[in-house]
């Protein structure tokens, strides 16, 4: 089982930085499958070797990938590369919303799942207790097709839900637009964006001096927030 936890916002800005590129993106989806050398990555994506190794080496620097040094059969020492952590990144764009959220997938010994998950589960436990391998990888691809169904039912779910956001936002920025300062409509959408009335933090966020936002915030709670 896994965990997720929110990433910082340095780190979540250094993971887009890493994987805006698309050939980092096709070097990690081809290290999600199984660890590689440079040389082996190289060919298998028809692409230079230094480049493949620049790559490598920024992605490793930001913690995404990691190697070990192994024994050649033919030549000097070389690194096999793998993939360091798992993490999962979303971002919704539009107008009356903008979200980012990174998080770290960490293994948790315990955790509470839904029915759904449950059944999931079961399935990939008889799954794996099949002797044969040919019927246990059928088993296994059926667990995948299951599990990548129920995820694409998450994700109409979760469209759904932004649009129930946006309409939202939409009539509270309709609010916004009548409030008097510029400051005021930011803390306010700080507000409505992270739920968050943190004086200290609502400063740090929006570069503004501590006691403009306790101002702003206590003008807020006395005229809208009661």
């Amino acid at each position: 089982m896994i965990r997720v936890i929110s990433m910082e916002q340095e780190e979540l800005d250094t993971i887009l930085q890493v994987v805006e590129n698309p050939v980092r993106r096709r070097i990690m989806k081809r290290l999600s499958q199984e660890p590689a050398y440079a040389l082996q990555l190289s060919k298998e994506l028809v692409l230079g070797q230094p480049l493949v190794a620049k790559h490598l080496a920024v992605m490793e620097h930001a913690g995404l990938v990691s190697s070990v040094t192994e024994a050649s059969p033919a030549g000097p020492p070389r690194k096999k590369y793998s993939l360091a952590k798992g993490i999962t990144i979303t971002m919704d764009v539009g107008p009356n919303v903008f979200l980012e959220r990174g998080m770290s997938l960490r293994p948790r010994p315990t955790a509470k799942s839904s029915e759904e998950v449950i059944q999931l589960r079961k399935m990939l436990d008889r799954a794996m207790e099949v002797k044969d391998e040919r019927k246990r990888l059928t088993s296994l691809s059926d667990v995948l097709s299951e599990v990548d169904l129920r995820m694409e039912g998450l994700e109409s779910e979760r469209a759904d839900l932004l649009d129930v956001r946006n309409q939202a936002m939409r009539e509270a920025t309709g609010i916004a637009g009548n409030l008097a300062g510029r400051d005021t409509r930011r803390v306010l959408f700080h507000i409505l964006n992270e739920h968050d009335r943190e004086v200290r933090r609502i400063s740090e966020a929006l570069n503004l001096r501590e006691f403009s936002v306790k101002e702003i915030l206590e003008e807020l709670e006395r005229n809208y927030f009661g």
